[in-house]
């Protein structure tokens, strides 16, 4: 079996834009937020905007893990997802975490929380995703018996070459400057959720993330509570934060 490199995040975090940079590498087979369909299609566990199904898609986790499981068989794997979509069944089954090489992506909550409330004004505390995060981190620390890399998304905007370069020496894969850059538009990937990638579809590589959120005043009070919620996870993961690589 190829390597599976799973980044595990949470929304407004950078992570599609991690993502685009493997597509860009050619590399590796990846895969977009497949286990959503299990959340959001399969168990209707909350609603969210800008959603087009794919009527042909696996709907159930083991459906999913057995897909993307499948390929790794041929090539290898990169698959980005929020585990708050599938958490009780991953911490269900060790042996599949095991077989994975983890990474983790977190972005400072009073930016993410406010930009998730920019395009899901109806946001509510289940799918924030930070405490799901913190809580597939420490299980996989404890199956593993290792650290596994944390990348934060305020380096991945200001030092996208070595934060590349430290994530990729973390995974054992070769670092390719190339895949710092790529064609602006929209990924076939993406239809499901598309009204969420507007930033990456329209960008030609790594850039800061705009922060001009546009929020109900009426709304700041409840949103300022969810980033405090928010922030002790964040705070958990950050401390294990891998630093941007040295130039070569």
């Amino acid at each position: 079996m190829y390597q599976s490199i799973a980044l595990w995040s949470h929304p407004r975090s950078m992570s599609t834009a991690m993502e685009r940079s493997f597509t860009e590498r050619g590399d590796f087979t990846v895969f977009h937020e497949e286990f959503a369909y299990v959340f959001f299609m399969h168990e209707e566990r909350a609603e969210i905007p800008h959603k087009h199904p794919d009527p042909d898609h696996p709907l159930t986790y083991h459906e999913i893990r057995d897909l993307m499981e499948r390929e790794r068989s041929r090539r290898p794997v990169f698959h980005k997802d929020f585990p708050y979509h599938v958490l009780d069944h991953l911490l269900d089954d060790p042996g599949y975490l095991r077989g994975q090489t983890h990474t983790f992506l977190v972005r400072d909550p009073a930016e993410a929380v406010f930009s998730h409330a920019t395009i899901h004004p109806a946001l509510t505390r289940e799918v924030l995703g930070y405490e799901p995060l913190a809580r597939l981190f420490d299980r996989v620390v404890e199956l593993t018996g290792t650290v596994p890399p944390v990348v934060n998304a305020a380096d991945l905007a200001a030092d996208p070459a070595g934060t590349l370069a430290a994530y990729c020496a973390a995974v054992d894969i070769p670092f390719r400057p190339e895949a710092l850059s790529w064609s602006s538009g929209e990924r076939p990937e993406w239809r499901t959720w598309s009204g969420w990638h507007r930033d990456v579809a329209g960008s030609e590589g790594f850039r800061q993330p705009r922060r001009h959120y546009r929020v109900p005043e009426e709304q700041r009070p409840r949103l300022l509570e969810y980033v405090e919620y928010c922030r002790p996870f964040y705070e958990h993961l950050d401390a294990f934060r891998i630093r941007p690589a040295a130039p070569a």
